[in-house]
């Protein structure tokens, strides 16, 4: 999965804030899906990186006077994702450790379809 990051950010930064939160959440959505069947690690990888870009990009849009719980969320999340990323190739060769990140990834998902109103806190 080879992408453009200057056409990846542009197009991302034209969506609303909720747009931008749910897109993160479908890359959290998928990574949790891989893995729990352990395959496609390459594009786990992949839709993590990706991910710390989004957040890279959305966090300085945000005003901070409104939407300070939904930042702090997103830089705890880029922590999680960097933790996975510096881990990856031992956490993903383990089936339990794969299973908890599938779970974290779920986790992380609902919190931020919370916070773009798709799901009820």
């Amino acid at each position: 999965m080879a992408i453009n990051l200057d056409i990846l950010k542009a197009q991302y930064l034209q969506h609303d804030t909720s747009t931008q939160i749910e897109r993160l959440a479908a890359n959290l959505a998928q990574i949790k899906a891989l893995a729990q069947t352990g395959m496609e690690e390459q594009l786990a990888q992949e839709l993590i990186r990706e991910s710390q870009f989004l957040i890279e990009w959305a966090v300085p849009s945000l005003n901070l006077e409104t939407k300070l719980e939904l930042a702090t969320e997103l830089v705890e999340l880029q922590r999680q994702l960097s933790r996975w990323k510096l881990h990856w190739s031992t956490l993903w060769s383990n089936s339990n450790d794969r299973l908890q990140i599938a779970k974290h990834a779920k986790e992380w998902s609902d919190r931020l379809l919370t916070f773009s109103g798709l799901l009820a806190s």
